[in-house]
């Protein structure tokens, strides 16, 4: 992907929204930062375009978004629609998990988010990755339920 200019707004912008991050993505960045040691590297907070993604996977042109109540209402859906048009026609595959699943279990969405990195590189995928159930409020099993 070819390196483009962020202006120095977005910069300040994409700053801020680390400082106050949301608990969901705390948390999820907690667990997403272990995964370098796999080789697995993320950006928080990344400017891409004129929008700010949650957490970006640049190797692999995968995004992460975690979504709070207000990607339920109507002008959210549509606004989450349009950006993740414009995303994907750069390349991107964005993919949405939803903050109470987050909070009940990050380390189980990290290594959901890991086992689609490996799929999307071509590495063998790692048998505890899982595919979360459709989009839901809080529908993410814990871990122990499911076998881990």
């Amino acid at each position: 992907m070819p390196r483009t200019r962020v202006s120095f707004e977005m910069r300040q912008k994409a700053r801020a929204l680390r400082v106050h991050a949301t608990k969901g993505e705390s948390l999820l960045w907690y667990e997403l930062r272990e995964l370098k040691a796999a080789g697995i590297k993320f950006r928080r907070q990344c400017p891409i375009g004129p929008y700010i993604v949650d957490f970006a996977c640049l190797g692999v042109k995968l995004i992460v978004e975690v979504d709070g109540d207000m990607h339920e209402h109507e002008k959210g859906k549509r606004h989450d629609a349009a950006r993740d048009a414009y995303l994907r026609s750069l390349g991107f595959d964005v993919f949405r998990v939803d903050e109470p699943d987050v909070i009940n279990s990050a380390w189980h969405v990290a290594q959901v988010v890991k086992g689609k990195v490996e799929s999307m590189s071509g590495d063998p995928p790692d048998r505890f990755a899982a595919t979360l159930p459709s989009r839901g409020r809080g529908t993410l099993a814990p871990p122990q339920s499911i076998g881990f």
